[in-house]
């Protein structure tokens, strides 16, 4: 009895699954048929689609399947119909029509292939209506652009319904060409109307372009209101044409209004600052004549006051009470402040080989700080400046509370390392070579390798450095390097001189004191020998100012304190770099060279209009021995001309003294402007610049006038490109001197790598 309840309990549990799996196989589909194609493959639709014979009839994979067939783009429509008994499903389906052949009939301005070139619906796709108006929007454009600007235009498809392919005309009625026969104004009382039309680029005898006279209307009223006349009106204008319609007349009516002075400037509903504060922000000044562009930075400038303390929310509005008989406008700013803002969460999206608390220990805002705008701009160039950034955008997002939002910082990275061999030519150093390995992001931590050879017919250089930027993750950098070069330098008018041979390396720690205030400590040593190559350069009695042979050991201190607030560290556009260097050698230290040497620097950055830049450099510095009887070696003295500091001079034998200087001083003025972008990202760049400056034995020679004799400045002038690389920039100058002494060389040419200053 117990096996025929158990074999009863099997079989029941055998037929419910039989039933289940029945249930799961049910309707399966017997056939896919596509229907109403021509032109398209009938495995392309297959391609798209997921139902297939044998497989279960689902009508949610059958709608889905209907909408991967339209997103083809080739067809107008798609039905099903299911045949129930059999399970047969078929697509029936409207193609668009295939475009076989384009024709322009009636053009003559313009040629087939210029017209064909210019439409979006091409031969050989399918049709499209948007396609087709956008053409249509294009051709007249084209006309218009010319003073076509009577273009019709009609389009006539033609379809084979066999084979449901189009022919498509487009017929063109061009009209008269239309020029501008006359542009004038009225109503302008305080100016000249020849004035108000130079603003205009709408001219005479030209091309009538709407978006250049909309341009020119605006040109006109900001010209207005930047002069005092605020409520100034600008009417639709009048146009009228000649008989044969060829030219077009254009009488525009100005309404100029009253010219107001500036009144009393009064702040409301302010707390966070205070009158004396605002009043700092303000462009505008009572008794001046209104400005509009001065008003509206103004606005921007109290905005950006109030987002640098937080108040994201603070609104700011200007109300204006005109006083007519006086002619002065007074102006009130009511201010909105509403509540601070705090960081809620910070988010750091897009990251792929570098680590996240790279981005993430550069920000200067922390969650639950004040949401300071002011922060947020500072932590988006220290980001940029880490080199290896592509581009960083920050997006605020709303929270549950609403003085609190969330950060989001979408990071594209760029290349962090590279292999650069380079070649260039120099009158100074012949043919030079640089073969360079750089990694700037190395293990996604943002430490630096630098491998580096360079070469050529005056020097051989090896050199290797590390940097660990964050050193035990505090904000402190160490670095690491050594160095072998080999340098033959010229003296006075022999160019293979002497061999000047430095080996050794140095350990640098740099702590940073805010986001623009940073020291730096390091130890270098260095073994130095001079080799002389032209015996008729050593030292003699018949020559006393000659270079002997030697050599020595410099160990020695140097410590930096640097203010730096540049937006780019690699290429700036504002901001400024301010540093005072000393170095310390010998004495406690060891080695047998003893000197004391100071370096000042200062350097600017203005942005003038769009990306070009002009950009100031001052340098100047001293060197003096102590406890010795030595002199300061020739090695460590102060040379001037050369890529580095005065272009159009040979490095160490044009200017200044020939055995080196103790005192120095350089000033340099470059003009950089955009040539080629990428991404918005300047990679080529032009430059003009002008550099003046000297070296001198002791501070009592110093002679600050110009002129070609040995204690004077010297200036040079000249052009050169820059070239942007993601590890450094290259630079090519070509220099010209302005003070050179008879049957020296003009001009120089120079390639290095990095920036001047």
């Amino acid at each position: 009895m117990k096996r025929a309840v158990l074999l009863l309990a099997v079989l029941s549990v055998i037929f419910s699954v039989s039933e289940v799996y029945a249930k799961k196989v049910v309707n399966p589909i017997s056939a896919v048929l596509i229907e109403g194609i021509k032109n398209v493959k009938e495995k392309t639709v297959r391609g798209q689609i997921k139902s297939k014979k044998g497989v279960a009839y689902a009508e949610e994979t059958v709608k889905a399947d209907m909408q991967s067939i339209l997103e083809l783009g080739f067809f107008e429509n798609v039905e099903v119909s299911v045949d129930t008994p059999t399970w047969r499903v078929t697509f029936k389906i409207r193609e668009k029509p295939y475009i076989k052949n384009v024709n322009f009939k009636g053009n003559k301005v313009f040629s087939l292939g210029k017209l064909k070139g210019e439409i979006t619906l091409k031969e050989k796709e399918y049709y499209d209506l948007s396609k087709l108006e956008e053409s249509k929007s294009k051709v007249a454009t084209l006309y218009k652009e010319k003073g076509y600007a009577d273009i019709k235009l009609e389009t006539i498809p033609t379809i084979d319904e066999r084979t449901n392919q189009m022919t498509l005309t487009f017929i063109l009625t061009e009209g008269n060409r239309i020029l501008i026969g006359d542009v004038t104004v009225e109503g302008v009382k305080a100016y000249k109307p020849k004035k108000i039309l130079g603003l205009m680029k709408t001219k005479r005898k030209k091309v009538y372009k709407e978006e250049t006279f909309a341009d020119d209307r605006k040109e006109i009223e900001k010209f207005y209101k930047d002069n005092g006349y605020m409520q100034v009106e600008i009417n639709k204008p009048e146009v009228t044409y000649n008989k044969e319609r060829t030219l077009m007349y254009i009488r525009l009516h100005i309404k100029e209004g009253l010219k107001y002075k500036i009144g009393t400037i009064t702040f409301k509903n302010n707390t966070v600052f205070t009158r004396k504060e605002l009043d700092k922000a303000m462009y505008l000044k009572p008794g001046n004549i209104y400005n509009e562009e001065k008003m509206q930075e103004s606005l921007q400038t109290v905005q950006e006051m109030y987002s640098d303390k937080g108040y994201l929310h603070a609104k700011v509005r200007s109300e204006f009470d005109p006083d007519d008989q006086k002619k002065i406008m007074n102006i009130t700013f009511d201010i909105t402040e509403n509540e601070i803002v705090y960081l809620g969460m910070l988010y750091v999206d897009g990251l792929t080989s570098t680590k996240e608390f790279v981005i993430r220990r550069e920000v200067l805002l922390k969650e639950g700080d004040v949401f300071s705008a002011a922060k947020v701009r500072r932590s988006l160039e220290k980001i940029n400046n880490l080199g290896f950034i592509e581009s960083v955008e920050p997006e605020l997002q709303p929270t549950e509370k609403h003085n609190v939002m969330d950060l989001v910082l979408n990071v594209t990275e760029g290349k962090p390392g590279m292999l650069t061999a380079g070649a260039g030519y120099s009158s100074v150093d012949k043919l030079v070579g640089t073969l360079q390995l750089s990694h700037i992001n190395l293990f996604g931590r943002a430490e630096r390798l630098n491998l580096q050879y360079e070469f050529g017919a005056t020097k051989n250089d090896y050199s290797i450095s590390w940097t660990e930027p964050w050193f035990m993750n505090k904000p402190v950098s160490l670095g690491l390097s050594l160095f072998n070069t080999q340098t033959q330098l010229a003296y006075s008018t022999t160019l293979d001189a002497y061999q000047e041979n430095r080996k050794g390396g140095s350990v640098t720690v740099g702590p940073r004191l805010s986001d623009i205030y940073s020291l730096s400590f390091s130890y270098a040593y260095e073994d130095i020998a001079i080799i002389i190559i032209d015996p008729s350069v050593a030292l003699s009695t018949a020559n006393p100012t000659g270079i002997s042979a030697s050599e020595a050991i410099t160990s020695s201190i140097q410590s930096s304190i640097i203010r730096d607030t540049r937006d780019n560290i690699f290429d700036a556009s504002r901001g400024s770099k301010q540093s005072l260097t000393f170095q310390y050698a010998g004495g406690p230290f060891g080695g047998n060279t003893n000197f004391i040497k100071t370096v000042a620097a200062s350097s600017w950055y203005i942005p003038t209009f769009w990306k070009f830049v002009l950009s100031f450099n001052i340098t100047a510095g001293g060197i003096d021995k102590f406890n010795t009887d030595q002199d300061v070696p020739i090695y460590e003295r102060f040379y001037v001309g050369g890529a580095d500091t005065v272009r159009g001079y040979q490095y160490r034998t044009e200017i200044g003294p020939l055995q080196g200087g103790k005192a120095m001083a350089v000033a340099n003025v470059e003009y950089k402007f955009p040539i080629v972008q990428e991404k918005n990202h300047t990679v080529l760049q032009g430059v003009l610049f002008y550099d003046v400056g000297g070296s001198w034995l002791s501070a009592d020679d110093v002679d600050l006038s110009l002129g070609t004799e040995t204690n004077k400045l010297k200036a040079g002038i000249g052009f050169g490109i820059r070239f942007t690389t993601p590890v450094f920039p290259l630079r090519l100058d070509w220099g010209y001197g302005l003070n050179h002494n008879p049957g020296q060389e003009l001009s120089q040419f120079y390639f290095t790598i990095g920036n001047i200053f």
